[in-house]
C-alpha cells in the first residue's frame, strides 16, 4: 500500500492514460498529426510522443538516483514536499503556458507519428513513471537529491521531480486538447 501522497501521484498517472484514450478515441493519423497554426504548433501525435519520451528520460534519470538511495537506506517516506523554488518551477509547467519553450532535441517529437506509436509511447512513460513512484515509498524524497537532467548544475529533490512530470503531462495534455477543440481541426 503507497503512501497517500504517492497514492495521488499514481491514481494522477492512471487518469492521464484514461485522458490520452479519450483524446485520441476515433482519430486517423492524419487528424493525430494536423497542426495549428498552418504547422507552427505540435499535434495531438507529437504533444503525446513528447510526453512519452520526456517522462521516459526523466523517470529513468531519478530512479537511478532513487535505488542508491534505497540501496543506502537514506531515510523513509514522509511527503512529497518541493522546496520553495521547486514549487515555482512546478507551477511553471502547468497549463496554461505562460512562455514557450524549445524542447531539447533528445526529447523532441518527430514531425508525423502514427497515433498508436505516439499513445503507446506516451502510455509506456506513465508506467515508468508509476513504477519510479512505487519505488519512492522507502525513502525521503524531500531529501535525496540529484541534477536535473535538462540542467546538471542545479540538483532536483526527488519530491520535485514527482510533481514535474504530472505539471509537464497536463500541460502537453492541455496542449493537445486545444489542438482537438480547434475550429480548423480536420473531421
Amino acid at each position: 500500500m503507497l503512501p497517500p501522497d504517492l497514492a495521488a501521484l499514481t491514481d494522477t498517472a492512471d487518469q492521464f492514460a484514461r485522458d490520452a484514450h479519450a483524446l485520441t478515441g476515433g482519430l486517423s493519423d492524419a487528424q493525430a498529426n494536423w497542426q495549428p497554426g498552418g504547422g507552427t504548433r505540435w499535434s495531438i501525435a507529437q504533444c503525446l510522443d513528447h510526453l512519452g519520451r520526456i517522462d521516459a528520460m526523466y523517470t529513468a534519470h531519478f530512479r537511478a538516483i532513487v535505488e542508491r538511495a534505497r540501496a543506502e537506506r537514506r531515510g523513509s517516506f514522509v511527503s512529497v514536499s518541493p522546496t520553495r523554488f521547486g514549487r515555482m518551477f512546478v507551477r511553471s509547467l502547468e497549463p496554461p503556458p505562460r512562455q514557450r519553450l524549445n524542447a531539447p532535441a533528445s526529447v523532441a517529437p518527430p514531425s508525423s507519428i502514427p497515433i498508436e506509436r505516439a499513445l503507446s509511447s506516451y502510455l509506456s512513460g506513465l508506467d515508468a513513471y508509476k513504477q519510479l513512484v512505487a519505488a519512492c515509498a522507502d525513502i525521503d524524497v524531500n531529501r535525496v537529491t540529484g541534477p536535473n537532467p535538462f540542467a546538471r548544475v542545479i540538483p532536483m529533490r526527488v519530491a520535485t521531480a514527482l510533481l514535474v512530470i504530472p505539471a509537464h503531462d497536463r500541460r502537453h495534455l492541455w496542449q493537445a486538447d486545444q489542438v482537438r477543440r480547434s475550429p480548423d481541426f480536420p473531421v
